[in-house]
């Protein structure tokens, strides 16, 4: 899903009848949150952003992440006044990966190609998230300039992007693509479908692709490889995300893996969080900042928020794309379709009105349709306490504004929001689908998309750090 874009020239809340805090908070409370918010706000703001002047600035295009790729480069294990690996010195690059989709697909691959680089006791090498890699700094997406790339350490931190492994985990530190290139000029390119071809057994296993690429990387005593960049990526919709078992075999060595326990989220995506906290968590709340937390796994990190639910309503390009996913017979991906999540989906055979239909109510609802599941969830156990609703979208502020009064109606909340009433800076609105991804992944209910991959992002990690997959459903 990429970045969202408003018509409105301000800030605005939806809805605005309804109280944009709980209700009976303080005011001093009230006071001291806004004062320390504004401060972490103000330090992390560029105030050029909010130029008056109609002439054109930087902060008329995209941002492009400066400092994220500095800091990449800058990672300790990389000594550039090298032109060659040291001895025993091994590194992995997908070339092919993930280029002109959305995060959701982008993130899920590049975690299993540092799981793999991990398995096969080679450094891995990352690259950007990926629009376009033409040599431009900006592309055009519906009608609006986006960043062709932005560094990954922008969206997340950990061993994947170059941080260290715990100590009892003895793997080399992924570098960048930038230092690799200059180790290995000329690389070793090892091509998927001989790789496949030669030693893999089964393609709808994710675990087989991984031990079969770890033994071809194993093999060679070449410490410059990458997998061809014409051969696409290594673990494809195909045979791995759009295949519901596909996942299941690997899942309990990956989700246990230095990968995952240790995955983070940025201190921009954090720090979004944190500004916007209000939204999300209890009005008692004593639980510190995440910008501030000294917790360094992901479960102990990213605790569930008691009393929220979460939602995802795509709207925009899934109108379209839910037609697609019927014409093409596709099943909830990833994580979504694993054995014992609620609200499971079956392929229909054949595309009679009737399956295009189905496909439109689990992909695209209506806002009576959004409405019912949400009423009905609420009455589960797994709802119990539920009092806000968090509504992540790329829906339109006219849409928002009748979903958001329909849900007043039907039940009491103390809060409802959405993703465009958040508070963003610059840099942190084009990596907005991130900061949505952490709220889904710590609310106590979230209802999402299953055939969306920023959907299964979060049910990912919910289910990685242990939450119960009753608080998980799908419309």
């Amino acid at each position: 899903m990429l970045p969202r874009f408003s018509t409105d020239s301000g800030y605005k809340l939806l809805g605005v009848d309804r109280p944009p805090f709980p209700k009976g908070r303080p005011f001093y409370v009230v006071v001291g949150t806004t004062f320390v918010l504004a401060c972490l706000y103000l330090a992390a703001t560029d105030f050029d952003a909010f130029s008056l002047s109609h002439s054109t600035s930087l902060h008329d295009l995209p941002p492009l992440y400066t400092e994220y790729h500095n800091v990449e480069l800058s990672l300790p294990q990389q000594d550039w006044t090298k032109t060659e690996p040291s001895e025993g010195e091994r590194f992995f690059f997908v070339a092919g990966h993930t280029r002109a989709l959305g995060w959701g697909n982008a993130i899920q691959e590049h975690l299993l190609n540092a799981y793999l680089a991990y398995r096969a006791g080679r450094a891995f090498v990352f690259d950007n998230y990926t629009w376009n890699d033409d040599g431009s700094r900006y592309s055009t997406y519906n009608g609006h300039k986006i960043p062709s790339q932005i560094p990954y350490s922008a969206f997340i931190r950990g061993p994947m992007v170059g941080e260290p492994f715990p100590s009892q985990h003895e793997a080399p530190l992924a570098v960048s693509y930038e230092y690799f290139d200059q180790l290995c000029p000329k690389k070793l390119d090892l091509i998927r479908e001989e790789v496949n071809a030669r030693m893999l057994t089964q393609r709808n296993s994710a675990s087989l692709i991984t031990e079969t690429w770890t033994r071809a990387l194993r093999s060679t005593e070449d410490p410059c490889v990458q997998s061809s960049k014409g051969s696409g990526t290594i673990y494809t919709h195909e045979d791995i995300f759009g295949v519901p078992t596909s996942l299941l075999d690997i899942w309990p060595a990956f989700s246990t893996s230095p990968i995952i326990i240790h995955y983070r989220w940025s201190s921009l995506v954090e720090l979004a969080f944190d500004i916007n906290r209000d939204y999300f968590l209890p009005m008692d709340t004593l639980e510190p900042y995440l910008s501030s937390s000294l917790a360094t796994t992901n479960a102990e990190r990213y605790t569930m928020i008691p009393g929220l639910m979460a939602i995802h309503v795509r709207r925009g390009d899934y109108e379209g794309h839910c037609k697609y996913l019927s014409a093409h017979s596709e099943n909830f991906v990833s994580v979504n379709a694993f054995p014992g999540m609620m609200d499971q989906f079956t392929v229909p055979h054949g595309t009679t009105s009737g399956n295009r239909e189905l496909y439109r109510k689990r992909c695209y609802p209506t806002i009576d349709e959004i409405i019912q599941k949400v009423v009905d969830v609420r009455q589960t156990p797994a709802a119990r306490g539920v009092r806000r609703l968090f509504i992540m979208t790329n829906g339109q502020p006219e849409f928002l504004s009748e979903l958001k009064d329909a849900l007043w109606e039907v039940a009491e909340w103390d809060l409802i929001a959405s993703s465009r009433d958040m508070v963003l800076n610059w840099e942190q609105k084009y990596i907005a689908q991130a900061v949505d991804q952490l709220i889904a992944q710590r609310a106590q209910v979230l209802i999402g998309n299953g055939f969306s991959t920023l959907t299964s992002h979060a049910v990912m990690m919910r289910v990685a750090n242990g939450f119960p997959t009753g608080g998980t459903r799908f419309w």
